[in-house]
C-alpha cells in the first residue's frame, strides 16, 4: 500500500475539501491505472470570535416629561467565528442598568440610568463549542443617556451637559523589563496610555523606583536594583488617570501598574570558604582523585553559572580542581611531604557575566595552603574584635571565638590578659565563648578602656595548639550626672543699669563621663537673664532693684548630650544695686482739706504723703523751695500743712497750694 501525507498545514476555513487524482504504475510505468480520492478536511475550532469594531457607540434621549422604557433596544453588537461556529455574548461585569442577549448581541435597557451620563461596558464574544474559545479582544461599548427639553421660546431641543461615571479601576498594566533597562535616573522607561488627549496621570503613592509625569511617561527615579527589589522582583504603584473635561465629561480613572524586572548579570561571585584563609590537610600516602577541599562561591544574580579555576599552581601539578563542583583533589602517586606546605591560587568565574570578549566575572585569588600530614588548628578569623558597654551584665556572652582542627579533634580554649585587666574576662573551655567576669566602670582610671587579649585552642591528646588576638574596647554610659562646682552662686552690688548682655558671674559643671555624655550646655529658668556655652551668666533685660527686692533668684541647670540625657541644678542669687533714678510719688494728686473761717493760728489743715522707691528720705515744701506759702507753713520731714502762727484772715473761699517732694 502507499501512505498520503499532506504537503503543508490544512486550514479548513481557506478549503473544505480536496479531490485528488492518484494514479499506479508497475515499475517501467507501461500499465498504469487511475483513481479518484476525495479528501474532507475535519474542522478545529483553532479561530476564535472576533468583533465587527472594537469600539461601540449608542445614544439614547428623552423629554423632559417621558419615562425610559423598560428593555428598550440601546444598540447591537456583532463578533463572527471563523470556523463558522455560533457565537454567544456577554457582560464583563453584571450592570443594574443593561443587559445583553447572548443570542444576538442586542443590548437592553434594565434599569433606570444616571441622567446626563456616558456610561461604559466591556462585551466578550465566545463561540458554543467544546471546548469553547474567547474574543481576544472585548469590544468597548460607550452608552450615552441625554435628557432632551425644548425651549419654550424656540421650541429647539436642549440636550444636558454630560459626564461619564467614575470608573474603579482600569485593567492592570503588566509590563516587564531588565535590570539595565532602569539603570539611567530620568530615563523614560515606557508610556501609559491615554483614552483620550486630554488625560493627565499621577502616582498614587511615592515609589522609590519610578516617578509619573502628567503626560504618562514613567521616569526612572533610583537606579534599579535587582538584588534590592522584594521577592516579587516588581515595581508596584498605582496611578490616578483624570479628565478635566472634553465637552464636558469629566472623570477620574485609577490604574495598577506592576513592571516585571528581569535580572541583569551585573554581580561578580564571592568565596564563601570559611575559616580564611583557605587551609587544608592532605594525608601524606592519599591515592590519586582523593578530595582534600571543597571550593564554595557565591553569585547575587540568577543566571550565574560558577565554574571554578587554579590560576596559579605551586604544587607542581599535585592538585586539580574540578570546574563545576569545586571540590580539589590529589594527582598522582608519589607520596606528600610531612609538614611541607603546597599553595594554590584559586578563583571562581561566573560564565554568563562577561566583563568583555576575553573576561568573565570573577571573585578575586584566594590562596588555598595545603600540608602534608596534619597542621596546627585554624581559627575562624584572624584576629576578633568587640565593643561592650561599661553597663555589660556580669556573666553575659561578649563573643564566640572558634577554631577548626584538621585532625577533627575536640578543641580546649584558654584565655590570657596582655598588660592590665587580668581577670576581667574568662572563657569555656569547649564552648569558646568569651564571657564578662567582673563588673565595668568606665570612669575608673584603674580600668582600661581597651582589653588585649589572647585565646589559644588546643587540640586533644597533646595534638597542636594555635593562638589569636582579641581585642575588647568599652565603651562610656551615660550613667553620671552633671555636677555643679558650687550648690548655689552669688553676685553682689550689681548695679540695676548695667547694659544688657553684661556678664554677671560664672558657674562651671562637670560630668564623669566621656565624649557626648560629658559635654555640657547651660539653661536658666528666669528670662531676664541668659547663659552661655562656658557658663557666664548675663543680663537678658534691663535689671530693676526697686520692683524685685533688690536681688533675682533662679535656677541654672547642666544638661549633658548622652542618651537619654542627665542633668543637674544650682541657684543663682543676683543682688542689685539701688541707682536714685526713680521720682518720688505722693499718695494722691490733689488734696481737698477743709478749714474752718475762724480757725486760729497753727490749726493743723491736712498732711501730704510722698514715697521714693529708691527708699531716699523724702523732704517736703511749697514751689519755689519755700516752706511758707501766705498763711500756710508746710513741715520739710512729715509733710504736715498749718495756718501759720500770727494772725489769721481767711477772706476767701478756696486756697491753692502746691507742694514739692
Amino acid at each position: 500500500g502507499a501512505f498520503l501525507k499532506s504537503g503543508r498545514v490544512l486550514d479548513r476555513e481557506h478549503r473544505a475539501s480536496y479531490k485528488l487524482n492518484i494514479q499506479a504504475a508497475d515499475a517501467k510505468n507501461v500499465d498504469r491505472i487511475n483513481t479518484h480520492l476525495f479528501v474532507e478536511v475535519v474542522d478545529e475550532n483553532d479561530n476564535a470570535p472576533v468583533f465587527d469594531q472594537r469600539t461601540y457607540r449608542f445614544s439614547l434621549g428623552r423629554a423632559n416629561n417621558s419615562e425610559w422604557s423598560r428593555f428598550t433596544k440601546m444598540g447591537r453588537v456583532h463578533a463572527t467565528d471563523a470556523d463558522g461556529d455560533k457565537v454567544a455574548y456577554r457582560l464583563d461585569e453584571t450592570s443594574r442598568i443593561v443587559v445583553i442577549v447572548p443570542q444576538t448581541g442586542e443590548l437592553l435597557l434594565t434599569g433606570d440610568p444616571p441622567l446626563g451620563t456616558e456610561y461604559e461596558l466591556s462585551v466578550h464574544a465566545h463561540d458554543l463549542r467544546t471546548p469553547s474559545r474567547m474574543s481576544k479582544f472585548p469590544a468597548k461599548v460607550y452608552l450615552e443617556f441625554n435628557l432632551e427639553e425644548e425651549d419654550p421660546q424656540t421650541n429647539e431641543v436642549i440636550r444636558r451637559e454630560k459626564r461619564r461615571v467614575t470608573r474603579a479601576v482600569r485593567p492592570t498594566k503588566r509590563i516587564e523589563f531588565t535590570e539595565a533597562d532602569g539603570e539611567t535616573e530620568g530615563r523614560i522607561v515606557f508610556q501609559l496610555e491615554k483614552e483620550t488627549e486630554l488625560e493627565t496621570f499621577k502616582i498614587r503613592d511615592e515609589n522609590p523606583w519610578v516617578t509619573v509625569e502628567p503626560n504618562g511617561a514613567v521616569r526612572v527615579k533610583k537606579k534599579w536594583d535587582y538584588e534590592e527589589l522584594g521577592p516579587e522582583k516588581t515595581i508596584d504603584f498605582w496611578v490616578t488617570i483624570t479628565n478635566a473635561g472634553v465637552r464636558g465629561i469629566k472623570y477620574t480613572d485609577n490604574q495598577r501598574v506592576i513592571i516585571h524586572v528581569k535580572d541583569v548579570n551585573d554581580e561578580s561571585p564571592y568565596f564563601i570558604n570559611r575559616p580564611l584563609p583557605m587551609q587544608a590537610v592532605v594525608q601524606l600516602n592519599a591515592p590519586p582523585n582523593t578530595p582534600v577541599f571543597t571550593l564554595q562561591a557565591r553569585d547575587p544574580d540568577t543566571d550565574h553559572n560558577i565554574h571554578y579555576f587554579i590560576v596559579r599552581d605551586r604544587t607542581g601539578g599535585r592538585f586539580e580542581v574540578d570546574e563545576r563542583s569545586g571540590v580539589v583533589r590529589t594527582r598522582g602517586t608519589d607520596p606528600f611531604q610531612l609538614d611541607m606546605e603546597y599553595v594554590l591560587y584559586v578563583k571562581a568565574e561566573d560564565q554568563n557575566g562577561r566583563v568583555d570578549e576575553r573576561r568573565y566575572q570573577s571573585t578575586q585569588e584566594e590562596r588555598l595552603s595545603i600540608v602534608g600530614g596534619k597542621r596546627a588548628p585554624q581559627f575562624y578569623m584572624p584576629t576578633y574584635e568587640a565593643e561592650i558597654p561599661e553597663n555589660q551584665k556580669k556573666d553575659s556572652d561578649i563573643i564566640s571565638v572558634k577554631a577548626k582542627s584538621f585532625a577533627d579533634r575536640e578543641i580546649r580554649y584558654t584565655l590570657k590578659a596582655q598588660g592590665q585587666g587580668a581577670g576581667t574576662f574568662n572563657i569555656g573551655p569547649s564552648s569558646g565563648i568569651v564571657k564578662l567576669a567582673k563588673a565595668l566602670d568606665f570612669e575608673d582610671l584603674r580600668q582600661p578602656h581597651v582589653y588585649s587579649l589572647v585565646v589559644t585552642a588546643t587540640e586533644d591528646s597533646g595534638g597542636f595548639s594555635t593562638s589569636v588576638e582579641l581585642t575588647i574596647r568599652v565603651t562610656d554610659v551615660n550613667d553620671n550626672a552633671p555636677k555643679f562646682e558650687l550648690p548655689d552662686y552669688q553676685a553682689h552690688n550689681v548695679d540695676e543699669d548695667i547694659p544688657l548682655g553684661t556678664s554677671i558671674l560664672k558657674v562651671k559643671a562637670t560630668d564623669a563621663d566621656s565624649g557626648t555624655n560629658a559635654e555640657i550646655e547651660y539653661h536658666v529658668s528666669d528670662d531676664n537673664f541668659a547663659v552661655d556655652s562656658s557658663g557666664v551668666v548675663s543680663n537678658n533685660k534691663q535689671l530693676d532693684a526697686d520692683n524685685n527686692n533688690a536681688y533675682y533668684e533662679f535656677v541654672v541647670t547642666a544638661k549633658d548630650k548622652g542618651e537619654p540625657a542627665k542633668t543637674g541644678t544650682a541657684t543663682v542669687r543676683v543682688y542689685t544695686k539701688n541707682k536714685n533714678d526713680e521720682e518720688p510719688k505722693f499718695s494722691q494728686q490733689v488734696y481737698t482739706p477743709n478749714v474752718d473761717e475762724n480757725a486760729g493760728p497753727n490749726t493743723l489743715v491736712t498732711t501730704v504723703v510722698a514715697s521714693d522707691k529708691d527708699g531716699d528720705n523724702v523732704r517736703f515744701g511749697f514751689v519755689g523751695g519755700s516752706t511758707s506759702s501766705g498763711q500756710f507753713v508746710i513741715e520739710e520731714i512729715t509733710g504736715v500743712i498749718r495756718l501759720h502762727g500770727k494772725a489769721i484772715s481767711l477772706d476767701r473761699d478756696k486756697y491753692e497750694l502746691n507742694v514739692t517732694a
